[in-house]
């Protein structure tokens, strides 16, 4: 099977390490390493570096009269906040916000850059590998059952038995499938847009030239980058709120 040649991956290759499509696909035979720089995880690493970079960057330049790097920095990271206190219960913002809005903001962060890194010729989008975006949607289901074993204690598994007894036996399995899909939700809807947008770029690529013909392709991507980005943040702060509000 042919993949895409990326430029990160090659410069490893050349280092002598075994990153690439080829040690991937056959890691049973070059060991665990080949499995840490599969492609999707050297991305992954990339991204993560960049934005370390930038708040470090934008960190050490803070002045009073902001320039448009700080500003930008300050605009990203307000609107963030202000997404979250609103979709989060007001009652409970105080005490949620110190553990959620760093979760929130580094997931934000982190799947947006993926999303744009992947229309940069020779390089992908760690978000448009499934272990990616599972990875990304487990650390949401695990917190949000965490916060509601934190706010509510062992009443949290009465949100599964629905508001009648009798109806427990439909109610319980109803929730478990429920629960199960927002897994399929959030990892399936990220992976696939962003997988298929690759595949049309490469396709459009190779039918109709390395210029003109993939532009409109690349727009859209832009588009669907930001938007993927909300919708994974919303669900989960939507997920958040239900976790921890009371349940009538």
């Amino acid at each position: 099977m042919e993949h895409p040649i990326l430029f990160l991956c090659l410069i490893l290759e050349k280092l002598g390490l075994p990153s690439g499509w080829h040690f991937y696909e056959e890691a049973e035979k070059y060991g665990v390493l080949a499995q840490l720089l599969a492609p999707h995880m050297v991305h992954s690493y990339f991204v993560v570096t960049i934005i370390i970079i930038l708040a470090l960057i934008a960190r050490s330049k803070r002045d009073f009269i902001p320039g448009a790097f700080q500003n930008l920095w300050e605009f990203a990271i307000e609107s963030i906040y202000n997404f979250t206190k609103s979709n989060l219960p007001h009652d409970k913002f105080e005490k949620l916000s110190p553990t959620v809005f760093p979760l929130i903001t580094t997931c934000a962060l982190y799947i947006l850059f993926s999303n744009l890194l992947g229309l940069i010729p020779g390089f992908m989008s760690p978000t448009a590998n499934i272990n990616v975006t599972l990875g990304l949607t487990l650390i949401t289901i695990v917190y949000y059952h965490y916060l509601g074993l934190k706010y509510k204690g062992l009443s949290y598994f009465k949100d599964f038995l629905g508001p009648i007894p009798w109806l427990i036996p439909l109610m319980v399995p109803a929730e478990i499938f429920s629960h199960a899909g927002r897994i399929l939700s959030l990892s399936f809807r990220l992976f696939g847009n962003l997988l298929s947008k690759e595949i049309l770029l490469g396709i459009l690529t190779m039918l109709g030239g390395k210029f003109f013909a993939p532009l409109p392709v690349m727009i859209l991507g832009i588009a669907v980058a930001f938007i993927q980005t909300f919708i994974f943040v919303l669900l989960s702060l939507v997920y958040f709120a239900g976790a921890v509000e009371e349940h009538h």
